[in-house]
Order: C-alpha cells, then structure tokens, then sequence
C-alpha cells in the first residue's frame, strides 16, 4: 500500500519524526485513504505539497469512491478532479458550472472584459480631450496584487525546475512513475513557467508606459 505513496520498503523502518515535509505529507495521505468513508472534504489540499505528492493526491482521488468536496484556487487540480463547479460570486450568490475550472476562468474574463468595455462605451463624452483623459493607463488591482506576488511564484517554479532536472539526472529518482511521467511534469511546470514569466513583463512594461505618462 505505501509503495502507492513513494515509499520504498526501507522507509517502513523510520520514525515519522525523522522524514521529510514531503514525506510528512505522504505518510498524512496514506493515513487519510486508509479511512473507510464515503465523502472528504479538503480545504486547499494542494497548499504546501510538492509536485509528487500533489500526483499521488490525484490519483487517489480519482480512485475515490465517495463523494470529494474540494475548496481550491488550484486550477490543475480542479480542472483535474472535479466534475462539477460551484462557484461563490461577490454578491453573495452561488453559481454552477460542469465545465473545466480553466475553461470557466476564461469565460468569466471575456464576460468581464465585455462588460467593461459596454460600460466604457456608455461613459463616453464626445470631448476629446475627455476621451483623452480616459485612455490614461492605469495598473488594475489584479495587476498590482501579480506584481507583488509574480517574482516570489516565478522563483519557486525555477527552484522547482532545477529539482526535477537534477532529479531526471538520476536514474534512482525516478521511482515507479519513470522518466516519462517525470519529463511530463517538467514540461508543465516549464509551461507554467513561461506564462508567469509573460505575465510579469505585460505588466512591467505597462508601468514603464505609464512611468512615461506621468
């Protein structure tokens, strides 16, 4: 059953206070689908979990049985495991959805970008020196919270990439996943890579633009 978790037959031996925060977190999971129950409830299950815990996470669930009530900004994870979205909206009503977390996200976004622009398009003052004034450029809160939090992500997924390269070096990590499951993960974790990397230069090049209005 522990093999199902990453550990090999000389780990039965340690003593939970010796393991890793990894292996903490592995040894809590198995304990966690040891129990004979017919719904889980897990609250941001993928905080503080590296990319094989996360894996084995998935699995399990997936295997599941039961019922899994998850709370999670994880869209991979979401977009993963669950089957259908309930979404708490900001005036305070609850919305359903059977699509991907992901998918959801992008429509939402066009959903709010169009509703922006009519909104635009009704305050519009056929001054143009109003007009003006209004395609004046501006940092969103969206934008300013990402430029605080891009640099510190951005340097987690590099530590992370490095880890799992020097892991793909060594033939003695690979475990029972192998190296194709392995390079799978790298791939997307260099994906998520490029796009944070993306995003951070969107938006320091919109604060030189607007460095330059002022």
């Amino acid at each position: 059953y522990l093999k199902n978790f990453l550990f090999p037959r000389e780990f039965l031996d340690k003593k939970i206070g010796v393991l890793s925060g990894g292996e903490k977190n592995r040894v809590a999971l198995a304990l966690l689908f040891t129990q004979d129950v017919d719904i889980l409830i897990l609250d941001e299950p993928t905080n503080d979990l590296d990319i094989p815990t996360i894996n084995i996470l998935e699995e399990q669930l997936t295997n599941f049985s039961g019922a899994v009530i998850i709370v999670s900004h994880d869209r991979y994870f979401v977009d993963k495991i669950a089957k259908k979205l309930f979404i708490f909206k900001p005036d305070k009503t609850i919305e359903e959805s059977h699509q991907l977390y992901s998918e959801y996200l992008e429509l939402e976004k066009e959903l709010q970008e169009l509703d922006a622009m009519e909104k635009e398009a009704t305050q519009a003052k056929p001054k143009e020196q109003k007009r003006e004034k209004e395609k004046v450029l501006k940092l969103t809160y969206k934008e300013k919270i990402a430029l605080e939090k891009l640099p510190e992500e951005i340097e987690e997924l590099e530590e992370k990439i490095e880890a799992m390269n020097i892991c793909l070096a060594d033939p003695s990590c690979y475990g029972e996943k192998g190296i194709t499951v392995l390079a799978a993960e790298l791939a997307e974790l260099e994906a998520k890579y490029e796009t944070k990397v993306e995003e951070l230069l969107t938006i320091e090049e919109k604060v030189e633009t607007i460095n330059e209005q002022g």
